[in-house]
Parts: structure tokens; C-alpha cells; sequence
């Protein structure tokens, strides 16, 4: 048995349930409706916070029953304004005026100013018939596709017997397909050269292609490029008449049936990779550098440097436009650098900017105040009339006439006492 069919049926047959049992409990009285009239025991009122609030107490009075009989209602209105509304409000809703009552005929005394019959009925049925429906859709899956589930179990597993054997072919003829590749390079495997090593059955070299990924047509053209690169690392052949020239020499797994021939040590004093010849100080893998140190171990490893001698070293840098000459002053007097290839260490040149520097003479600041004291300002006379005091351009200036005045007669803010 399908075990969703099962819940779905249950499901749906709850619901469907609960919305008949719903459906029998609806009241079916529908509400009367009548007009009522506005008695005078309505009363209206006004309140003023900010703006008017003006109330309509409503008392309706309508017939209903059998016999009929006089009922109640009450409710209210309300209006706001910004003058005073309670006169407004009373015309709206006067004594007399005639409003729609709905009651219901057992209970006359139960009342509404609206309509409130709605056709719930017709809901609580459509939401069973929805749900049963429901119901007897899980209730065909239930017993339908319980057979089909096993079929299809059966079936799966006659289906992964039929992969496997399918997988079985592919296999085989994975296997047909290597022994081809393998047949197409044994022309290639008997290629040989005393300048690399190989060849190297089912391994590419890693890293870029050089020369703008170029394709070769022949080993003896790859390999002719590949020697006058310094910074080749060995020959790669992609396919059938298809051979290219790489940047490194480590040798990794192909599942293509590439071929690679690696260059000897001899040929890559340019060229970064695992199997280049290390020189004497070469550090361990194992070691960790500090990160200025592996940021300089990264660039010598990666332009090969350590294969360079020690005096082109600074020559090969700059040719690649690696550093700035001041970059490299700093690269090169690095110690780790040194110790790595083998440099000899250059002492650092003294700061000439601060030798230049000399102590301040003795008594330097009471000589330079003495000095300015005695030769700054200029001599005049002060400004007012019939004094003939010296002022200096220290002293007060006024803001309008631009004269200069002593202590005496000087002004009492930026002008002086003729300005003022």
C-alpha cells in the first residue's frame, strides 16, 4: 500500500467531516428587515480637544414580533470639525428621521443595522466537497500504485543490473580507447634527446604555455624553442601532431594520454619548478617563513633565481621589471635574501641627510631672540597729533587710518580715538 496515498486519504476525510458536521450546526433564520425611527430620547453632545468631537446618542424605536410589539434599539454617530458641529450633527440624525432595523423572527429583540446573513451554508459544502475529493484521491493511490511501487522497485534493480552492464561496456571500451591512445604515442615513446628526460607516458607539465600558446607540429620544433627559453620547463605533446611548450617542469597525472619530456637541470637556470636543481642553501619545505621572508622565497622560487649566479642576479630583476631600483636596494640587502643566493652582503649605506645634521650652537635660542629683538620693526613716529613717541610694528595699528599709536594713545578697539 502507498503510505502517501494512505495519509492524504485521512486527511481529507477529517476535514471533509468537520466541514459537514459544521454545515448541520449553521442557524438558518435569516434577518427581517424593518425601519426604525429616531425617538426623542437621543441626545447629542460636543467635546473640544484641539478640534470638535460632536456625539449622536441614537434611540430607534421599530415594530417586529407577532404580536407586533414596540423594541429598542440603540447606537451612536459621531462627526468631528474644526468649528463647533453639534447643531450639523442633529440635522444629520434628527428626531423622526427613519433608519433600517434587521431583527430576527424568534428573537425580535436581538437587532443590527446591517445585514448579517451570509450563505455559510454553501461555504462549510464547498470545503467538504473539496476535502472528500481529497479523500478519494488518496484513497485511489492508496491501492493503485501499491503494485506499481514494487513493479518499480523490480524494475530498478533489473535497471541498475542493465547499468552495470552497460558500465561493464563502457569500461570495456574505455580500455579499447587508452590501448588506441596508447598505440597513436608509441610512435612518440621512442623519441629521446639528451636534453630532457622522458618521455613521460600519461603526464602533462604543469603552469602556462610559453611563446603565446603556441602549437608545434613536430617535437624537433618544440624543442628547439623549448632550449632557447630560459624559462621553459619542458614539452608537452596535447595530441596527435600537437605539441606545446610549458612553463614548468612538474610532472602531473593525465588522464588524456598526454606525453611530456622535462628539460634537463643544465637548461632551466630561468625556470621555477620542482624538479630544477636547488641550490646549497635552499630551505626546507617543512620550515615557515616569516611573511616578509615567504613573500621574497615566493618570488625567487617562482623566477627561478636561486639558479642564477650571484652577478647577473640584480641584472635578471631588472630586465623583468619585477622592482623599482629602490625595491630592489631593499630586496637585495635582505638577509634571507642573501643567505639564499648566495650573495655577498652589501653594508648599507650611511644616511647622508643625517650627517648633514649638526648640533644647534650653544645659547642659540637667546642669540636668535636677541637678534630679532633688536632688528625687527620698523621706526616711527605714533600717529597722534603732538606726540612724537617712536612706535615700532608691534605696537597698536589702527583698522581704518592704518596709522600706528603708542601705549598712551592708542584705541580702545581696532580704531583709533579719531576713527572711533
Amino acid at each position: 500500500m502507498n503510505k502517501f496515498g494512505i495519509i492524504i486519504f485521512i486527511i481529507g476525510t477529517l476535514f471533509s467531516g468537520a466541514f459537514a458536521v459544521s454545515m448541520s450546526q449553521v442557524d438558518d433564520s435569516e434577518a427581517i428587515l424593518t425601519e426604525g425611527t429616531i425617538l426623542e430620547d437621543s441626545s447629542y453632545s460636543e467635546s473640544l480637544n484641539g478640534f470638535y468631537t460632536c456625539r449622536a446618542y441614537l434611540v430607534v424605536g421599530y415594530n417586529a414580533g407577532t404580536p407586533t410589539q414596540v423594541y429598542t434599539a440603540e447606537t451612536f454617530a459621531t462627526m468631528e470639525s474644526s468649528n463647533s458641529c453639534v447643531e450639523l450633527i442633529e440635522q444629520y440624525y434628527p428626531v423622526g428621521d427613519k433608519i433600517d432595523v434587521y431583527y430576527y423572527e424568534d428573537s425580535p429583540g436581538e437587532y443590527s443595522f446591517y445585514s448579517t446573513s451570509t450563505d455559510e451554508n454553501g461555504i462549510y459544502a464547498c470545503c467538504a466537497i473539496l476535502f472528500g475529493l481529497l479523500a478519494i484521491g488518496g484513497l485511489i493511490m492508496t491501492f493503485a500504485l501499491g503494485g506499481t511501487s514494487a513493479a518499480v522497485k523490480t524494475g530498478g534493480l533489473s535497471g541498475r543490473s542493465s547499468a552495470g552492464g552497460s558500465s561493464g561496456i563502457g569500461q570495456t571500451g574505455g580500455l579499447r580507447g587508452r590501448n588506441e591512445q596508447n598505440s597513436k604515442n608509441s610512435g612518440v615513446m621512442s623519441l629521446s634527446d639528451p636534453n630532457f628526460s622522458g618521455p613521460h607516458q600519461g603526464k602533462f607539465l604543469s603552469g602556462h604555455t610559453r611563446h603565446g600558446n603556441r602549437k608545434f607540429s613536430t617535437f624537433q620544433e618544440a624543442k628547439e624553442f623549448c632550449l632557447a627559453d630560459r624559462e621553459a620547463g619542458g614539452i608537452t605533446m596535447e595530441g596527435e601532431n600537437h605539441f606545446t611548450v610549458r612553463r614548468e617542469n612538474n610532472l602531473l597525472n593525465s588522464s588524456m594520454g598526454e606525453v611530456s619530456w622535462v628539460k634537463k637541470v643544465e637548461y632551466n637556470s630561468g625556470m621555477a619548478g620542482t624538479n630544477a636543481q636547488s641550490s646549497p642553501t635552499s630551505r626546507s619545505p617543512n620550515v615557515r617563513l616569516p611573511r616578509g621572508e615567504y613573500n621574497y622565497d615566493s618570488l625567487i622560487q617562482r623566477y627561478g633565481l636561486q639558479n642564477v649566479p650571484a652577478g647577473e642576479v640584480r641584472n635578471k630583476v631588472m630586465a623583468a621589471g619585477l622592482m623599482t631600483p629602490a625595491m630592489a636596494d631593499k630586496f637585495f640587502e635582505n638577509r634571507f635574501v642573501i643567505k639564499t643566493l648566495g650573495l655577498e652582503e652589501v653594508p648599507r649605506q650611511a644616511n647622508i641627510a643625517s650627517s648633514v645634521l649638526q648640533a644647534p650652537k650653544k645659547n642659540f635660542w637667546k642669540t636668535a631672540e636677541s637678534t630679532i629683538s633688536s632688528t625687527s620693526g620698523v621706526q616711527e613716529k605714533c600717529g597722534h597729533s603732538g606726540c612724537s613717541r617712536s612706535v615700532t610694528s608691534f605696537d597698536f595699528r589702527c583698522f581704518d587710518c592704518r596709522k600706528r599709536f603708542c601705549d598712551e594713545h592708542r584705541g580702545a578697539t581696532f580704531q583709533c580715538s579719531e576713527c572711533a
